[in-house]
């Protein structure tokens, strides 16, 4: 049907949504909601409004509700929640979309929106201008938005029922499909009327159950009374909320993209694990206000029903915006932390984690895990065993998180740390642990490389390992021999003080070397021919036996000393294994000449030293070219004879 225009119109109030701006042009021309719907092209099929039309209008009907309506696109668009810019401030909207009804019960459990309206009474009263007398005041886009739970201008807490029916005022009763107004075909009811109905009694006119009729632009009688200490902290709180929400018509607040995803997260840590936070939060009052909403969640999950209703989901925020504030309230407290430090934070969430965990079936806790939040809270929440993240259990994107802000990157890292980073920064560890030996030292060596990169990039242990090119039972028999020779709690703490003077130092570092680079580069080398003959030249005891060197070992030795690896998982090695040959006179052959290069003497000493000459040229090789095209035959010359 052609749209046409109406012969009178409104002007849409600030921050005004689009239910309240067409409750307050359907009293004006004293129509239905429906009815204006209709005409102004938002509705056809039995005359429904889509609730995810308060997130956003298509641009063919966002041009016909314009149209009609006389307002230009962009007075249309800024009464959804896109057009608002809402949906690019507050993060769990973002992907948020209302076209079902299952859609919308996931928007409430990821604390999107709220379709039926918190609101302030005061505020609908109007501003005593004749158009606000006689229609109220807006229905606000950010009363929508489970976050905002008190309004600013009066320093009063949010209404979410009507005083008379105790109901909230957009949320239709039993299985009736949310949309953007309740009892929409309902006229005559002024925007500020409570529109819930009236079940078993029915308006012979219409056919429809009576609406309730209270106006909510009335402060109720007897509302609870929030102690002024209290009010003063959530009032603050919710200062800094709309300032991360309309940051350019707010205060400066500095930019944090995670600010409402770790709030919502840790309000739900604090009331799946209610009450052990409670000892945390300072205010009595506020206790009790989450008391009376977590306690039957946590009553809920301790003891699942059998058969029968499913029980009320535990995720969407409370009701009552004195209990959303409160616990809100109690989340910004506990990550207030977070500027004293990681292990600050950590002490405090992760009792809570613990309860969480074992509290949640297991497709509850995959949702947690499944949710976003920032990497500082990522590193409090993940558990750890023996300093490492836990490898076991569900795999989420929050392990993944680094453990420590790095200026360096996992491709800084080589998978056996550098023997002088051990004797420069490992000392009084050293001091503590005693004497150890070369292969006790090597574990050392690869566990700290493991932590640099949980450090730089977050993960498991064997996921660490894997960046590495480290086997998976070779890392775990490196932690196993570390958890015996550190022992103590004492040595696992100065081990922690060790690796953190090495990441420190990587992040002083101007020119880093790229490891992950030299590894790429030398994953198909192999020592020429004609390199070899020139490392031999001079030698006489090389009697071609299975023990003797050989390119293959030669390659092995370069690869570890270029990259920093360990030499029995170099590609010339790995190669042998794939073709099912012996790697045992290789090994041999590796060891014995390391064991002469520990002497210095001999000719298989002096082979060591040409090679650890040879193995500079091919790093300076590998940094310079990130191709394969590295040096046949770098020269020996004088160092190496």
């Amino acid at each position: 049907m052609e749209s046409r225009a109406l012969a009178r119109s409104l002007a849409p109030l600030p921050e005004e949504s689009l239910p309240g701006f067409l409750l307050r042009l359907a009293y004006r021309l004293e129509r239905s909601p429906a009815r204006i719907g209709v005409l102004c092209g938002l509705s056809s099929m039995h005359r429904r409004l889509p609730a995810d039309y308060l997130l956003t209008l298509p641009p063919q009907l966002a041009d016909a509700f314009a149209e009609t309506t006389r307002l230009s696109s962009a007075e249309v668009q800024s009464l959804t929640l896109a057009g608002s810019g809402l949906t690019s401030t507050y993060a769990p909207l973002g992907t948020t979309r209302l076209d079902q009804g299952g859609n919308h019960a996931a928007a409430r459990r990821r604390w999107a929106i709220n379709l039926s309206s918190r609101f302030c009474p005061r505020c609908l009263a109007g501003d005593g201008s004749p158009v606000q007398t006689a229609l109220g005041g807006a229905w606000k886009l950010r009363w929508h938005l489970p976050v905002v739970f008190a309004c600013l201008k009066h320093s009063k807490l949010l209404s979410s029922k009507c005083s008379h029916c105790n109901n909230p005022p957009n949320r239709p009763p039993g299985s009736e499909r949310a949309g953007l107004l309740m009892q929409r075909a309902a006229p005559g009811l002024h925007p500020t009327q409570c529109r819930h109905p009236l079940q078993g009694r029915f308006s012979t006119a219409a056919g429809t159950n009576r609406c309730c009729g209270t106006r909510l632009d009335q402060p109720p009688c007897n509302s609870p009374v929030m102690p002024p200490e209290d009010l003063g902290r959530v009032l603050a709180l919710q200062l800094r909320i709309d300032q991360h929400l309309f940051p350019a018509s707010s205060q400066p607040t500095e930019k944090d993209p995670h600010f409402f995803l770790d709030l919502v997260a840790v309000a739900h840590l604090i009331k799946f694990s209610w009450p052990v936070g409670a000892r945390q939060i300072r205010s009595a009052h506020l206790s009790s206000l989450i008391d009376g909403h977590a306690t039957a969640i946590a009553r809920q999950l301790d003891h699942p029903v059998g058969p029968g209703p499913r029980p009320s989901s535990p995720w969407p925020a409370p009701d009552d915006p004195a209990q959303c504030a409160a616990l809100l309230a109690a989340a910004d407290e506990l990550l207030s932390h977070r500027h004293e430090g990681d292990g600050e934070l950590r002490d405090r969430v992760q009792p809570l984690a613990r309860v969480t965990f074992e509290r949640l079936t297991p497709n509850l806790a995959a949702g947690f895990r499944r949710m976003e939040f920032s990497p500082v809270l990522a590193r409090a929440l993940a558990r750890k065993i023996n300093g490492f993240y836990h490898a076991g259990g569900h795999r989420s994107s929050k392990l993944r998180a680094p453990s420590r802000e790095c200026l360096f990157g996992v491709e800084h890292v080589p998978a056996l740390l550098p023997s002088s980073w051990l004797n420069t920064h490992f000392i009084e560890l050293r001091d503590r642990i005693g004497p150890t030996t070369d292969w006790n030292t090597r574990h050392l060596r690869r566990a700290a490389s493991l932590k640099l990169v949980e450090m730089a990039a977050g993960g498991t242990w064997s996921e660490c390992a894997e960046t590495l090119g480290t086997p998976w039972t070779t890392t775990q028999q490196s932690l196993k021999i570390l958890k015996r020779v550190l022992g103590s709690t004492e040595s696992r703490a100065a081990f922690d003080r060790a690796v953190e003077k090495v990441a420190r130092a990587l992040d002083s570092e101007a020119n880093r070397i790229d490891y992950a680079n030299r590894r790429h580069a030398l994953s198909a080398w192999h020592l020429p021919d004609a390199a070899w003959s020139e490392l031999c030249v001079g030698f006489k005891t090389f009697k071609g036996a299975s023990t003797s060197p050989s390119p293959t070992a030669a390659t092995a030795m370069l690869w570890a000393q270029v990259t920093q690896g360990d030499y029995l998982h170099s590609p010339a090695l790995n190669a042998l294994r794939h073709t099912g040959q012996d790697t045992t006179p290789v090994v041999a052959t590796v060891n014995q000449i390391l064991q002469a290069a520990h002497r210095r003497r001999g000719e298989k000493a002096r082979l060591a030293d040409r090679l650890e000459h040879y193995a500079s040229r091919l790093a300076l090789a590998c940094d310079q070219s990130h191709s394969s095209q590295l040096v046949a035959t770098p020269h020996i010359g004088e160092q190496g004879t």
